[in-house]
Order: C-alpha cells, then structure tokens, then sequence
C-alpha cells in the first residue's frame, strides 16, 4: 500500500512542469524581499501586527497552499463548477460595487474581518475558466462565429463591474485573456481583428462611462511630455530616477532603507524599487522569470491535447504578460500609469492567491492529463 501511494505521488510529480513552478516560485521570493525593504522603507516593524512583510509572509503562505492544493487536485471539478463560480463572482463584484470601500483609490474591495478582498482578482482566473468551458467541447476546439459572440458576452459583465469600481486596469486584463484565449484557441485572425475593431470603436464610450477623472489624467499627462511635473507625472520622474539611481547592481537594503519611498512603490511602483534596491541585475531578472512563467504557459497551450488546457494556458499567459507589460512600461514611461500590479512582486494578497490558483490549476491539467512537453 505504501509503495503504491509513492509510485502514484511520484507519477503526479514527475508531471509537474518544474520550470513553471519554480518561476513562480522565484517571483514570489523576490516579492517577500521587496516587501521587507518596503516594511523598512515605511518604518514599520519588520514582524508586526499589519505591517507589509508580515501580511506578505501570511499571504504568500496561503498562496503556496493554494497552488499545491490546487495541482493535486482534480481540474475537471473546477470545469464542472465553471459557471456557478463565474456567477457566483459576479455577485461579489456587484456586491463590492454597492458597498465596497476605497482600497488605494483605484479599485474597491469588500472588508473580512479588516481584510480587504479584492474580487476583481479572483475574476481574472474565473473568466479564464468561463472561456475555456465555452471554447472547448469534449476535444474540439469550438471556433465558429457563434462561440465568439459567447466569449465576448462572458467576458462583457465582469469587465464593466471591474472597470464601474474604478478599475480600467483590471478591466483591461480581462480583455486581454479573451484575446489571448481566442488567439491559442484556433480562432481565425479576421474575427479577432474584428472583436479589436469593435473594441476601439467603444473607445469614447468607454472614456466617458468607465474613466474616471484621475485615470483621465494619468492618461493625458502620459501623452503630454509638457503636463504639469507636480502633478501625475510626479509619480513617472521619480520612478525614473529610482532605476537610473541604481545602476548595475543597485544601493542595497541599507541604503533602500535610509532612501525617501517612492510613490506607492509597494504595489504600482515596486520595480522601480526594485531596480533602485538591487540595480538592472535585479530587473533583467524579474523581466526573465515572467518571460519564462509565460512560455511555460503558451507551451503547455500550444502542446495541450484539449481545448481546455489550450484556452486554460493562453488566457492565463495573456493575463500575466499583459500585466508585467503594463506594470514594467509605466514605471520606465512607456506605459500609462495604472494600478496593474507586477505578478508575485507587488503587495497584495488577493492577486496573489487569485494567480496561485491559476497556475495551480494549470498544473492540474498537466497532471491529469499528462505530460505535454
């Protein structure tokens, strides 16, 4: 009996993309370390009741939790329940909508107990699920114009709870797991050019219903070079001058902690700390370890035997590279400046154990399905 159960735990791991999981094992690391320095920066007690290491170490604990529990387990349960959780998540977001409370100014969350809960995180693996439960059926990818018009209309509800909270930057996420799971998924490139079409087309609308005046602002400061330098563009110079302040292999944990916070650099700002704390070393780094989490995932996508793990690993790698694009490009001024927080490395429990269960699941399919490298 005990010989069976280690030839089957050792079948199940033997199957495990292992360089997947120690990508995000690596992001995750360097996430508690930027949430030390930034403990330090703010002059917090490293080990302390509310302070941002301590969430951070409980967090990332629940997520390893979550990530193990969630490749151990049978994926076909999530699939089962797909629609009942999509629901079920658009409640909490009607729901944190109505009586959510400011959390950072760019999103809302419910309050648990004096926790934040963001389920606008949580919509992003779910809405991936959702999509590859209508693109697939049984081994054939479902393509036709029909299904198309079905993942638009999964994706429709979410995204405008998201962006209502004020969110546009979660909201935009969402858009691009749906292009990303329709472009893996087999889809033809004229119908995606049409759903892009239809998308810019609603770019006003979108700006006068879902945009609120300081995403407006952001914006406009980002393509005017001559706006105001105390206002948005406050944030972009100082971001700036962390990364060229540090160099090749950055000022350290001593002099990050004697050095002036950035802006929010817990969350939106965290690689410019990052690359001030450790140097572009550092960010060459984090730039690699998600390039990498990334085509771990296209290629489990592109080797996947069903439609469901195709769709599962292309809308799950669309989420995190649009993500780590957006968050990166804003802190070096190629980017609007948004809340997208960088995966695994910025603070916050809800993003974290929302992409450990994503990438758990992942695995699950690996797993269950089989090896697909």
């Amino acid at each position: 009996m005990v010989n069976r159960l280690r030839s089957f735990a050792g079948g199940r791991l033997a199957r495990l993309d292992l360089a997947a999981a120690v990508a995000t094992a690596s992001l995750a690391v360097i996430g508690l370390g930027m949430a030390w320095i930034n403990t330090r920066s703010y002059e917090q007690p490293i080990i302390g009741v509310g302070s941002i290491f301590t969430r951070s170490l409980i967090w990332t604990s629940i997520g390893v939790a979550v990530y193990l529990v969630t490749a151990f387990s049978n994926w076909r349960w999530v699939r089962t329940f797909a629609w009942p959780l999509y629901f079920a998540n658009l409640f909490l977001l009607f729901i944190t909508l109505v009586y959510g409370e400011d959390s950072g100014g760019n999103s809302r969350a419910l309050a648990l107990f004096g926790v934040p809960i963001q389920s606008s995180e949580l919509a992003k693996i779910l809405c991936v699920v959702a999509l590859a439960t209508v693109l697939s059926h049984g081994d054939r990818a479902r393509t036709g114009r029909r299904d198309i018009l079905i993942t638009a209309l999964v994706v429709f509800p979410p995204f405008v709870l998201v962006a209502l909270q004020p969110d546009m930057g979660t909201a935009l996420v969402l858009a691009a797991a749906l292009f990303g799971a329709l472009f893996l998924s087999g889809v033809a490139t004229r119908w995606i050019a049409l759903l892009g079409t239809f998308a810019a087309a609603a770019f006003p609308l979108t700006w006068i219903l879902f945009v609120s005046d300081y995403q407006k602002q952001r914006i406009l400061a980002f393509v005017d070079p001559n706006a105001d330098p105390a206002g948005p563009r406050y944030q972009l110079f100082r971001s700036l001058e962390a990364i060229a302040g540090g160099g090749v292999f950055g000022i350290g944990f001593d002099g990050t902690a004697l050095a002036h916070p950035l802006p929010v650099q817990e969350s939106d700002f965290v690689f410019a700390a990052l690359v001030r704390s450790f140097g572009f070393v550092a960010g060459a780094l984090v730039i690699g370890l998600v390039g990498l989490l990334v085509a771990r995932l296209v290629l489990h996508a592109w080797n996947s035997p069903d439609a469901f793990g195709v769709v599962l690993g292309g809308g799950l790698a669309s989420a995190i590279l649009f993500q780590a694009l957006v968050n990166i490009g804003m802190n070096l001024g190629i980017a609007p400046i948004t809340g997208i927080p960088l995966p695994f490395v910025s603070y916050g429990g809800a993003s974290l154990i929302s992409l450990a269960f994503g990438l758990g699941l992942v695995q699950s399919h690996r797993v269950h399905v089989g090896a697909v490298d």
